[in-house]
C-alpha cells in the first residue's frame, strides 16, 4: 500500500507556525521599550502580521485544491551550523514543492539579473528599495535539503537522491498579496 493510495484530498500534516509566537513576542517587548526602540517594534509587528497573512492565504488556497498532497508548514532544518526556515513543503504523488510565500505590498521590480525592487508611493512621492530576491532564498532551501542528504549514511540512497533531485524538488516563489503589482 503506497502513501497515495487512498490519498483524494489534501492532508496537513503540520499546520502551525512561529511567526505567531514571534508576533507575540514583539507585543510583549513593545509594552516593556523604550519610546527610541517602539516604533521598530511595531514596524517588525507589521511586518509579521503581513507574513502570517500571507501565509494563512497560501494555506486556505492549499486546503481548498481538492488535490491529493501532505502539506508541511513552517519547517526548520539545521545541517552543520546552517539553518534555514521553509515556509511550505508540499508532497505529491510525482514532486516535492518547496514553497516561499511573500506577502509583498508595493509595485515589485525584477531586472535580468534577477534583483527584486519595490517602488511604494507616499502619497505624490515614491519610494525605492531592493529586496531580497525570494528566488534565492528559496534556491538555499533546495541546497540545504541537498546538504541535509548528503549528510546520511547508505551510498546507494545517497546516490538515487542527488540524481533524481532536480527531477522531484521544485523551487515555488508564491507572492500572496493580490494588490502586489
Amino acid at each position: 500500500m503506497g502513501l497515495f493510495d487512498k490519498l483524494r484530498e489534501p492532508v496537513v500534516l503540520k499546520e502551525d507556525s512561529s511567526a505567531k509566537k514571534q508576533l507575540e513576542q514583539l507585543d510583549f517587548y513593545s509594552k516593556l521599550a523604550p519610546e527610541s526602540v517602539k516604533e521598530q517594534i511595531e514596524q517588525d509587528k507589521k511586518l509579521v502580521y503581513y507574513g502570517i497573512k500571507g501565509e494563512e492565504a497560501l494555506m486556505f488556497e492549499l486546503k481548498n485544491s481538492h488535490m491529493p498532497m501532505y502539506i508541511l508548514h513552517d519547517i526548520f532544518f539545521e545541517e552543520n551550523g546552517l539553518t534555514t526556515q521553509i515556509d511550505y513543503i508540499v508532497i505529491t504523488r510525482k514532486v516535492i514543492l518547496i514553497i516561499e510565500c511573500k506577502n509583498l505590498y508595493g509595485n515589485i521590480t525584477v531586472n535580468n539579473q534577477g534583483d527584486f525592487t519595490r517602488t511604494i508611493q507616499f502619497g505624490k512621492r515614491y519610494h525605492k528599495e531592493g529586496i531580497y530576491s525570494p528566488i534565492t532564498q528559496n534556491q538555499r532551501h533546495l541546497d540545504m535539503i541537498k546538504e541535509k542528504r548528503r549528510n546520511t549514511k547508505g551510498l546507494l540512497t545517497k546516490a538515487i537522491f542527488e540524481h533524481y533531485f532536480d527531477d522531484t524538488y521544485k523551487s515555488v516563489v508564491v507572492l500572496a498579496n493580490p494588490k502586489t503589482i
